[in-house]
C-alpha cells in the first residue's frame, strides 16, 4: 500500500504539486528546517526525474541558501546544461558567487543574466553591488547610469536607482554630483525622511553647514530617531556651537542607550565646553561595551586600516602595507601628546618629556609638540635645548603665539636676555590679545626692572583678561616688589576679594 501511495506522488501531477510547493518556500521562507526540508524534496526529484533542468535549479537554489556553495554551483550548472531557463539559473549563479566572496565570477554571472533580461533592475544593482564589493564604486555607479537611461523602469526602481548612485558618488568623494542624485530622489519621494540625512551630509561635505544644520533640522522635524538627532548635533558641533549640540545629543542616548556615537560627540560637545565632569560621563558610556578597546568593532576604522596592511603584506605589496600601518601609527600621537601633557601637569617632566618626543616623532613639524618639548626641557633646566625647540616651533608657525610666550618665559630666566624676552611676550600679546598669561609675564619683567608703574598696568590688564590664579601670585618672588603697593592690593581685593578700597 505504502509503495502504491509513493508511486502515485511522484507521477506528473505530483512532481507539479512538489515543485510549485518549492518555489513557495523559495520565495516565502519561514525556518531553516523549510529549507532543509525542501532540499530532500528536491533531491528526490533530481533522482526521480535525473533529465528535469527545474528540479536542478530548485536543488542549486535550495543549497545555496543552506551554504553549500560548491553543490549549488554544479546543480545549477547541470540544470543549464540540461536546457534550463538560463535568466533565473544566471541569477542564482550571481547570487551564489555573491555569498561566497567570489565576486569576479559573480560579475560574469551578472552580465548574463542581463542578456537574457537587459532592463531587470534587480541585477543591475547586483551587478553595481559586485563592482563595490571588487573596489570599483565607478564601474557600479556607470552601471546604475545605464540603468537610469531606460524608459521602462518603474518610478519605484528609479528612486532606488537615484539613492543608490548618491551613495556610490559620496563613496568616490564626488559629493556636488551625489547631491544632485538624492534632490532628484527627493523629487520623487518627498515624504522618505532618510534622504534629509544624505542631503545634510553632502552640504556639510560641500562646505554649506548652515544649509546641512537646516537639512538636520527638519530631518528631526520629520522624523526624531536617534540617527537624525545624532545628525543634528554632529551638525552643531562643525558649525562651533557645542552648547545647541547637547540637546539633541542627550535625545538620541535617551532613545538608543547603546547609540555609542552619540556618546562619544556628547562627550566632544562637553569637552569643548570645558565641562569635564559631563565630558567624563559620556566618554565612559562610549566606552562601555569595550572599555579596555580590545575589540576591533569598537575601533573600525584602525582595525580595517591594519586588516588592510595585513592583506597586502601578504600580496607582497610592501610598501602599501608599511603606508597603511604607519596611517594607524599618525592615529596615536594625540594619545601620547594628551598623555605628555597631563604628566607635565603632574609635574613628572621626565616621563611627560618621553611621551612628547614620541608624538614628535610621528608629527615633527607640530608646533604645538614642539613647544611641549620646549616647555618640559624649560622645567628641567635645560634651557638650551628648551630654547632650541621653542625656536623651531616658531620657525613651523610664525603666528602661534603661545610658542613666543613660552621663550618670553624661558629669556625671562635669564637676567641678561630679559630685553629679548620682553619682546617675545609682547609679540605673543599681539598674536594672540587675549592670553591672560603674556600680559602677566611682562608685569613679572617690569617688576623685576624696578618700574612699578608698567608692572601694575600689565598686572591689572592680565587680571582684566581673566588671570585667575591666586596662589601663583602669592607665591611669585618675581612681584615681591609690588606687595607694599596700594594699587596692588586694590587690585587682589577686586578681582578676588570682590571688594576695592
Amino acid at each position: 500500500m505504502k509503495g502504491d501511495s509513493m508511486a502515485y506522488a511522484w507521477n506528473d501531477e505530483g512532481v507539479k504539486s512538489f515543485k510549485l510547493l518549492l518555489r513557495r518556500i523559495l520565495e516565502n521562507p519561514r525556518s531553516e528546517e523549510d529549507f532543509k526540508e525542501a532540499r530532500v524534496v528536491a533531491k528526490l526529484l533530481t533522482e526521480v526525474s535525473p533529465d528535469d533542468a527545474e528540479a536542478w535549479y530548485f536543488l542549486g537554489a535550495l543549497n545555496g541558501v543552506l551554504g553549500s556553495f560548491d553543490e549549488a554551483k554544479k546543480n545549477l550548472l547541470q540544470s543549464l546544461e540540461l536546457g534550463g531557463e538560463k535568466f533565473p539559473n544566471y541569477s542564482q549563479l550571481t547570487h551564489i558567487c555573491t555569498n561566497h566572496g567570489d565576486f569576479k565570477e559573480g560579475i560574469k554571472w551578472g552580465y548574463q543574466a542581463l542578456e537574457c533580461n537587459p532592463e531587470n533592475a534587480f541585477i543591475h544593482h547586483k551587478i553595481a553591488d559586485l563592482h563595490v564589493l571588487e573596489g570599483n564604486s565607478r564601474k557600479a555607479a556607470k552601471q546604475l547610469e545605464s540603468l537610469l537611461k531606460m524608459s521602462s523602469l518603474t518610478p519605484q526602481d528609479r528612486f532606488a536607482t537615484l539613492v543608490r548612485l548618491g551613495h556610490l558618488c559620496t563613496l568616490t568623494q564626488r559629493i556636488r554630483k551625489a547631491l544632485d542624485y538624492f534632490k532628484e530622489a527627493q523629487k520623487l519621494n518627498p515624504s522618505d525622511e532618510s534622504l534629509w540625512a544624505d542631503v545634510g551630509f553632502c552640504l556639510s561635505r560641500l562646505g554649506n553647514k548652515d544649509g546641512a544644520l537646516n537639512t538636520f533640522k527638519n530631518a528631526v522635524l520629520s522624523n526624531p530617531s536617534p540617527p537624525n538627532l545624532y545628525n543634528l548635533g554632529d551638525a552643531y558641533l562643525n558649525i562651533g556651537n557645542p552648547e545647541s549640540a547637547i540637546a539633541p545629543l542627550v535625545e538620541a542616548t535617551r532613545k538608543d542607550p547603546g547609540f555609542l556615537l552619540a556618546h562619544y560627540n556628547l562627550s566632544l560637545a562637553f569637552t569643548r565646553m570645558k565641562k569635564y565632569e559631563e565630558g567624563v560621563k559620556a566618554a565612559i558610556a562610549a566606552l562601555r561595551p569595550d572599555p579596555e578597546m580590545k575589540e576591533q568593532r569598537t575601533n573600525l576604522g584602525l582595525g580595517a586600516m591594519n586588516n588592510l596592511g595585513f592583506c597586502l603584506a601578504n600580496l607582497g605589496r610592501y610598501e602599501e602595507a608599511l603606508e597603511c600601518f604607519r596611517r594607524n601609527i599618525k592615529l596615536l600621537n594625540s594619545a601620547y601628546f594628551n598623555m605628555g601633557l597631563t604628566l607635565f601637569k603632574m609635574k613628572r617632566y621626565k616621563e611627560a618629556l618621553g611621551n612628547f618626543n614620541k608624538a614628535l616623532d610621528i608629527k615633527p613639524d607640530d608646533p604645538e609638540y614642539l613647544d611641549m618639548v620646549g616647555q618640559t626641557y624649560m622645567e628641567l633646566g635645560r634651557y638650551k635645548l628648551a630654547e632650541k625647540y621653542l625656536r623651531k616651533s616658531i620657525e613651523k608657525d610664525p603666528k602661534y603665539a603661545l610658542a613666543y610666550y613660552d621663550l618670553g618665559v624661558l629669556l625671562s630666566r635669564i637676567k641678561s636676555r630679559q630685553a629679548e624676552a620682553h619682546q617675545y611676550l609682547m609679540t605673543a600679546i599681539k598674536l594672540d590679545p587675549n592670553w591672560a598669561w603674556s600680559y602677566y609675564a611682562v608685569a613679572c619683567l617690569y617688576a623685576l626692572s624696578g618700574d612699578k608703574e608698567q608692572a601694575l598696568d600689565y598686572l591689572k590688564q592680565s587680571l582684566e583678561k581673566g588671570f585667575s590664579d591666586k596662589k601663583h601670585i602669592d607665591s611669585d618672588k618675581d612681584l615681591n616688589s609690588l606687595r607694599e603697593e596700594k594699587e596692588f592690593n586694590n587690585l587682589m581685593a577686586k578681582y578676588f576679594y570682590g571688594k576695592a578700597d
